[in-house]
């Protein structure tokens, strides 16, 4: 993976890692979904720095492709967990609707934070979703920390 996540050993399962293997199970988890991308390397370095574990899913369109529990209307053991959820597939993609549609239904209580992109601002957002936009990786990591002021 680009900018710093490596899809190497330091897997967990088929769709988990860390950014950084400290062994410290204390810092608030937060599941990073998107396609691997020197976008998605960046914001896990900073999630990480900011003093969170970052766990990674490439999302159900990968790649490489992954079944993935909530298009299935499972719950995710990924987003178990997490204390928070980056989706970063994009509005744009129906699939991403269809997680974050997931993600309300089965998992009611999660903070989820969207990226917004300059062309999707927001649209496609389920009402408990929070959105950021446009993408900047210090208004993202503040959101995240913003959500689980509120969950606590």
């Amino acid at each position: 993976m680009h900018g710093g996540l490596d899809a190497g050993g330091d897997m967990e399962t088929v769709t988990e890692m860390r950014t950084s293997d400290t062994g410290d199970r204390a810092r608030p988890v937060v599941l990073l979904e998107g396609p691997e991308s020197a976008d998605t390397g960046e914001l896990g370095e900073a999630l990480d720095a900011a003093g969170y574990r970052v766990t990674w899913c490439p999302g159900p369109a990968g790649p490489p492709p992954v079944w993935c529990p909530l298009l299935g209307g499972e719950r995710c053991t990924l987003v178990e967990s997490a204390d928070a959820v980056v989706c970063g597939l994009g509005f744009e993609h129906q699939v991403c609707r269809q997680v974050l549609a997931g993600l309300e239904r089965l998992h009611p209580d999660m903070p989820v934070i969207v990226p917004a992109t300059a062309g999707g601002a927001g649209a496609g957002a389920s009402p408990g979703t929070r959105v950021t936009g446009p993408v900047a990786v210090p208004d993202v990591v503040e959101t995240v920390a913003a959500a689980l002021r509120l969950r606590s």
